[in-house]
């Protein structure tokens, strides 16, 4: 009960302060009625790395709109590589903190940074947005802000109500949309760009100075243990690719997910352990750009590693569960050419799919699922993805590429 009122009580807090942060600025910036005189463009993506991969060719399309001015992007300080890498903006502004645990003396320091200089368009193209962007949307000088309609997840239904005044224009987007590329489509085309389509991601990569000769990459972790594919089935893959191709097996990740990088090389055959070279936690993300950019192909979980994959035009192998189903994979891509190398997906349809990883919901749906994810363990919909469904995607990428 303790606990309860402690989590409710630490939750008031936090409104609080994202209420007096965001209303500080959006009553002057309200009754600002003079127009500041600038052409500059700034953008607005605090997003992970995975879904600001998936953005860089809409940012691209968004660059060439405003071709003729001065465009900065802000982001995460996690996905500033992405953006640095891509290499379209004028400055890039970086968030030194998570959107949903706001450092207040972090952000006060950012704002008085931001507010020094003066925009004439803010575009905020994120469907499912955090406080912390409307914040700061409220705090920049310019003289018109553009958004997405907000779609509720990353903010309260209340709290969207309540901001949308800041907005001067809002672009819907397609209600029968599931794909994130159709919500980005949508923007670009709402921004002025009506025949835009979306084309595969795009990261230009590097010389790799890490591994000598060819290799392929496998990606155990990622952000949630209840998104891992059984770490035994990965090794299982591993020992199959070796004994058909005798490929260094190159296994990424950050240091926190060491543990599941050890769990996969105790798994494999000790031909198979000798030819695996395991760099978790030691390269940077313009390090993994670079080494999957010249892999020749990738295995992975639902992480970012399998949309730097597809920014890169690496073949991929990746597995997928069913709480975003087709917001983020499969991938859906309007002007897909026939070069492009878009991750192949492997997946087990259930009834408890689209649960938007509700855990309230999922006890509803699947009281099984519900213990594996409180567990910490792989939900359902992954632990039911067969050996032979990754290997047969994985021939395929192989024969694709005359490695069988």
């Amino acid at each position: 009960m303790k606990s309860k009122l402690e989590k409710i009580r630490t939750g008031l807090q936090k409104h609080r302060k994202e209420l007096f942060f965001f209303w500080k600025y959006a009553i002057f910036t309200k009754l600002h009625f003079w127009k500041y005189d600038s052409r500059k463009v700034i953008l607005f993506r605090l997003d992970l790395i995975g879904d600001c991969t998936m953005f860089t060719s809409a940012a691209s399309a968004i660059r060439e709109q405003y071709k003729d001015r001065e465009v900065t992007v802000v982001c995460l300080s996690a996905a500033m590589p992405i953006f640095e890498r891509l290499g379209i903006f004028d400055n890039i502004i970086s968030v030194d903190f998570k959107p949903h645990e706001i450092d207040y003396s972090k952000l006060a320091s950012l704002i008085a940074k931001l507010r020094k200089e003066k925009y004439d368009i803010l575009l905020q193209p994120q469907l499912s947005k955090y406080p912390l962007a409307d914040i700061m949307a409220a705090a920049i000088k310019c003289n018109r802000r553009i958004s997405i309609e907000t779609k509720v997840g990353n903010s309260r239904e209340k709290w969207i109500h309540m901001v949308n005044f800041l907005y001067d224009e809002f672009i819907p987007y397609s209600r029968d949309a599931v794909s994130e590329f159709e919500y980005y489509g949508d923007f670009v085309r709402g921004i002025g760009n009506p025949d835009y389509k979306i084309t595969r991601p795009r990261l230009p990569y590097k010389k790799q100075n890490f591994i000598e000769g060819n290799y392929y990459v496998m990606y155990p972790g990622g952000s949630l243990s209840q998104k891992f594919w059984p770490s035994e089935r990965f090794a299982q893959l591993a020992n199959y690719i070796y004994e058909q191709t005798g490929l260094l097996g190159v296994i990424l990740g950050v240091s926190s997910e060491q543990w599941v990088s050890d769990r996969l090389k105790a798994h494999l055959k000790m031909v198979v352990s000798l030819n695996t070279v395991d760099l978790t936690g030691l390269t940077s993300i313009t390090d993994v750009i670079d080494i999957i950019g010249n892999a020749q192909f990738v295995v992975s979980n639902d992480t970012s590693g399998v949309h730097i994959a597809c920014a890169t035009n690496t073949p991929s192998v990746a597995n997928v569960g069913g709480w975003f189903f087709g917001r983020f994979l499969p991938y859906e891509i309007e002007d897909l050419k026939p070069e492009d190398n878009i991750p192949l997906v492997a997946y087990a349809k259930m009834p408890c799919y689209y649960c938007d990883w509700e855990w309230e919901k999922v006890g509803k749906r699947n009281e099984e699922c519900l213990r594996r994810l409180k567990a910490g363990e792989p939900s359902e919909c992954i632990y039911n993805i067969e050996y032979e469904q990754m290997r047969i995607l994985v021939d395929q990428v192989m024969k694709k590429i005359n490695l069988c």
